[in-house]
This record gives structure tokens, C-alpha cells and sequence, in this order.
């Protein structure tokens, strides 16, 4: 563990449901609730085995700031300000907002299928959705400048923007955004490569 985010970033466990039709990857802030609530989590075994499995993803900075929304609502002993400061500053701090990305690179620690990238707005036909946007644009301000952010979100673009209703390999989406966005893959990828060959 390089960071004490790291377990909670990336946690040693991986729900995946099981409809009966299809495997589906519960990310919160893309209806994770509505999907946990319906159907059972499928064994570890079935994670393994699976040939493909369905990830709903949804629009980057609308989920992004849905996330931060919730993590205010769950932190009420810190005023708002101070945790968009903290947010503004260290942007994932957790699982609420942090990158769709980073979700499926957890999820790639147990299975290697393939992955069927889906627009949430589809999420109505397996089950009901709610999305609530009702804060989100009283926050979007605070990060209109934030470049950081920006830089970060397109580990999520590539997923939404680019490879959205295909059928991928986690190498696919690597492969993607590298070419879409070379200075991201540089900063997030390689960095992390780097690191662990001085740990291996």
C-alpha cells in the first residue's frame, strides 16, 4: 500500500450482480443502489470465469460532482466549503467521485473479461433509475477552473466518450486512451508502472 487511500480506492473485494441474463459492475453514482437492491451478487467464482461483464458509465464531471454532493451529505460535520477545498486539492478521496476508471481497474484484479460498456441513460431497461442532479450545479463552479480535475476526467471520457455500447478488453481501454490522450496515460499509467517495478 503506497497511500492509506489505496484500500479504500482500491478494495479487496468486488461486487458484481447477477440478473440472470448478464454480470453487471455496480459503480456508485451510476445507480449502484437501484442495481444492489434488485439482484444477487454473483460467487467470486462466476467474477473469475466470466466472458464478459456490463458496466453502466456515465458522463464524467455530472458524475464527478453528483459523487462530491454525496460525500458532502455523508461528511456533515464538515461545512461545505471546507470540503470542496479539500476536494478542490486532492480531488479523489473517494469512491463516490473518484474515476470510473479507477473502478474498473479494481475490478480488473479478479477477472479478466471483457468489459461491455453501456450508457447509464440504458440502466432504466434492467432496472428503475433515479439519477438526482439536485445539487450538482451549485458545486460545478467551485471546479470550472480546476485542471487538474479536467486532466484526470479523461480516464473517464475514453470510457464514455470513446468506447461507450463496445465490447473491450481492459488493454483495449489502455490502448484507447493512449492514443486519445497520451499525457494522461503517461502521468497515470507509466507512473504507476514505474512505481511497481521499484517494489517488485
Amino acid at each position: 500500500m503506497l497511500s492509506i487511500l489505496d484500500s479504500q480506492l482500491f478494495p479487496d473485494e468486488c461486487i458484481v450482480l447477477d440478473t440472470g441474463k448478464e454480470l453487471i459492475y455496480p459503480i456508485f453514482k451510476n445507480g449502484s443502489t437501484s442495481l444492489v437492491k434488485n439482484f444477487k451478487e454473483a460467487s467470486l467464482a462466476d467474477i473469475k470465469s466470466a466472458d464478459s461483464i456490463t458496466v453502466f458509465v456515465r458522463e464524467p464531471l455530472d458524475r464527478f460532482y453528483s459523487g462530491v454532493n454525496t460525500f458532502i451529505q455523508h461528511n456533515l460535520q464538515l461545512d461545505t466549503s471546507t470540503v470542496i477545498e479539500l476536494v478542490t486539492r486532492h480531488l479523489f478521496l473517494n469512491r463516490h467521485f473518484s474515476p470510473q476508471f479507477f473502478w474498473i481497474v479494481n475490478l480488473q484484479r479478479f477477472t479478466n473479461a471483457k468489459l461491455k460498456l453501456k450508457n447509464i441513460s440504458s440502466l432504466n431497461s434492467v432496472t428503475k433509475f433515479h439519477e438526482n442532479k439536485s445539487l450538482s450545479n451549485s458545486i460545478s463552479k467551485h471546479f470550472e477552473d480546476n485542471n487538474k480535475l479536467h486532466f484526470y476526467m479523461a480516464l473517464d471520457k475514453v470510457l464514455y466518450w470513446d468506447l461507450i455500447d463496445k465490447i473491450v478488453t481492459f488493454k483495449q481501454i489502455l490502448d484507447e486512451l493512449k492514443q486519445q490522450y497520451p499525457d494522461v496515460y503517461n502521468e497515470v499509467i507509466e507512473r504507476s508502472k514505474t512505481l511497481c517495478n521499484v517494489l517488485g
